[in-house]
């Protein structure tokens, strides 16, 4: 019940930042979840003994307007039905509260109509939230559907039935999120929740798309060496 797995993904230009995604997370994520990468060409170099690498075909097939078509493809392959999404770049710099994580992966296996639990500070600190009691020692928080990002691609549990109904082919992630919120708020009966508390704390290494321009300010000096 607590065997939650991590989807991460990738491009075939991104690949080398697997490599320090996986140093963080076993120094921070303890213990390792299981982590499946979604991409295309396989990496060069050999991932831990907790990874596999799950190829959905060829780039070329999947520009990045049409980066929804390959997740889409990717989801319809796997049997998870809840499962924590995140991107390449998105690394923990921080000890990961992974009893929270299992507490909250135990409320989304209950209540189905829960579409995705942020695990970061993307819904606590989006405009639009409200209260929404209480699970364990975790104060939740609710998106409320005209909310910027209500479809978020930021680190959180995800039901598949319900990302899929924000999901449309021919898009980038970006707009995903976009169109993708819009989309998903017309569904009244699901809800996207998250935490004050921000059990997964993150940084965003390579925002703006710039594989060469490592953004590294958030990292403590020892884990940048």
């Amino acid at each position: 019940m607590d065997g939650y797995r991590v989807f991460l993904t990738t491009c075939d230009s991104y690949l080398p930042a697997l490599r320090p995604m996986a140093w963080m997370m076993n120094k921070y994520w303890k213990p390792l979840p299981e982590v499946v990468v979604m991409g295309f060409k396989p990496p060069d170099f050999e991932l831990p003994g907790n990874w596999t690498f799950h190829s959905v075909g060829k780039q070329e097939d999947y520009p990045f307007d049409k980066w929804s078509n390959a997740f889409i493809k990717f989801l319809d392959e796997v049997p998870d039905e809840v499962f924590l999404l995140m991107l390449e770049d998105m690394w923990p710099i921080r000890k990961v509260d992974t009893e929270a994580l299992v507490i909250l992966y135990r409320y989304m296996l209950q209540f189905e109509y829960v579409a995705k639990m942020d695990l970061c500070g993307d819904r606590l600190y989006a405009m639009g939230m409200i209260p929404y009691g209480f699970v364990n020692r975790l104060d939740l928080i609710k998106s409320l559907p005209a909310s910027q990002y209500h479809l978020s691609l930021m680190p959180g549990f995800w039901r598949k039935k319900h990302l899929l109904k924000g999901m449309v082919l021919n898009e980038s992630p970006h707009n995903t999120e976009i169109w993708g919120s819009e989309r998903l708020a017309l569904h009244q009966d699901v809800i996207v929740l998250g935490t004050r508390q921000w059990p997964l704390r993150i940084c965003l290494a390579l925002r703006g798309g710039n594989a060469g321009a490592l953004l590294l300010d958030e990292i403590e000096s020892g884990d940048v060496e």
